[in-house]
């Protein structure tokens, strides 16, 4: 049971990790877009 809590930790963690980064990622870009 730990190694299968172990797994879908990790799995979480990937998929709600990436999600704040491409947003931020998204902001700058449109930032910089409209700085220009």
């Amino acid at each position: 049971m730990g190694e299968e809590f172990a797994i879908t930790g990790a799995t979480w963690f990937w998929l709600f990790v990436p999600m704040p980064v491409l947003i931020i990622l998204c902001i700058a870009t449109l930032g910089k877009r409209r700085g220009e």
